[in-house]
């Protein structure tokens, strides 16, 4: 087993024992509650990370979080809770977590594009938020380039 797969192995085998310990902890209920209501402040104020979620994914989430929130009314943390509800608690929080990510990743855009000095094409994929920044970058490029050449009709181009 090559150096990268052994690594990769320990990464995903320490993600899954916190996660079980995550999930065998009790959690407070206003830590879960309070971090649902930033999460549903930054979505309605289109903050950084939630500023691509689609309308039907927004929708999912706060119909998620409305269930948190009747799930765990009247609870100070989720061991008070039955081992079923405890895991619909966990399981909406990561629905949730996902549909975020889901689209904070968002879909790639896939093209063929050819290396500079070479023919040979390879398929290249972005975000849509790497794109963008890719397309601001050659704007801003483009425009210092064009202030510092300066060009008339009789002298031609500086």
């Amino acid at each position: 087993m090559t150096y990268r797969l052994r690594t990769l192995a320990c990464v995903a085998l320490l993600a899954i024992v916190a996660a079980s310990k995550a999930a065998d902890s009790p959690t407070r209920s206003a830590d879960i509650l309070a971090q649902q209501q930033t999460i549903r402040a930054d979505m309605k104020a289109k903050r950084e990370r939630y500023a691509n979620i689609p309308r039907d994914a927004q929708k999912s989430v706060l119909s998620d979080q409305e269930k948190l929130e009747k799930l765990l009314e009247g609870k100070t943390d989720t061991s008070q809770l039955a081992s079923t509800d405890q895991a619909e608690v966990r399981r909406l929080m990561a629905r949730i977590e996902a549909t975020i990510n889901n689209n904070q990743n968002e879909r790639l855009v896939c093209n063929q594009e050819a290396r500079t000095g070479s023919n040979y094409v390879s398929r290249v994929c972005r975000t849509p938020a790497q794109l963008r920044e890719q397309k601001e970058r050659g704007e801003k490029l483009l425009e210092d380039e064009v202030s510092r050449v300066k060009c008339n009709d009789r002298a031609g181009c500086v």
